[in-house]
């Protein structure tokens, strides 16, 4: 039996893959458009979105036909708007979203809402949000606010895919050099009678069986 690998093992592997932070908007700039958003802006969007169990849309490039994963926190604090987002690795768009996320070609956010009637104030060429009914941020390429910006994107190195990629790449996530090359070899069922420290790694490569078809 050989072991054809379709997909490289670690992009499914980690819960972390496709995890990003950063700050939808920055309180106190004035962006392109010649806005400023104040302290408190999105405060009862945010309740609100929390009473009903939604939340603002992530979307790519204000695309409302094109989700690529889904916010799992947002809140406020001294800075601005900082959001927390899980990039959905398991669709077209979600991926070519990482990659150049990962690639670091964009990093730029942007968010898409609506102003609620007495929500701003125009004053000396300047709007001045203050309050916002927030629908969606996007990453984009030129955000309108400048340090509205992606800080993190969390993701594994992934190994080319070869059998000695596919022993790498075990070692790193914790299985010895002998166990890699019986796994790579003849699939994650050559560890016999794995100890207690191997079984979660086990159960993964269990889970993850689906990238192998025998040949």
């Amino acid at each position: 039996m050989t072991l054809q690998i379709s997909l490289p093992l670690l992009e499914l592997r980690s819960e972390a893959q496709g995890l990003i932070t950063g700050y939808g908007a920055v309180f106190g700039g004035i962006d392109s458009y010649g806005d400023t958003i104040l302290k408190g802006a999105f405060n009862a969007s945010l309740a609100k979105h929390a009473a009903s169990g939604s939340a603002p849309v992530l979307l790519w490039a204000h695309k409302m036909d094109s989700p690529i994963g889904r916010w799992t926190e947002m809140i406020e604090d001294a800075r601005g708007l900082k959001v927390t987002g899980q990039i959905n690795l398991r669709t077209a768009a979600g991926k070519e979203a990482f990659e150049h996320l990962r690639a670091g070609d964009v990093n730029g956010l942007s968010i898409g809402y609506n102003v609620p009637k007495g929500g701003s104030e125009y004053r000396e060429g300047i709007n001045f949000l203050k309050q916002i009914d927030l629908a969606e941020v996007s990453i984009v390429s030129v955000p309108a606010d400048s340090a509205a910006r992606i800080s993190s994107v969390k993701g594994l190195a992934i190994k080319p895919v070869t059998v000695r990629g596919l022993e790498e790449a075990l070692q790193e996530i914790g299985f010895s050099r002998r166990e890699a090359k019986n796994i790579a070899a003849k699939g994650y069922g050559a560890i016999s009678a794995p100890d207690t420290k191997s079984n979660e790694l086990v159960a993964a490569l269990t889970a993850a069986s689906q990238l192998f078809t025998k040949a």
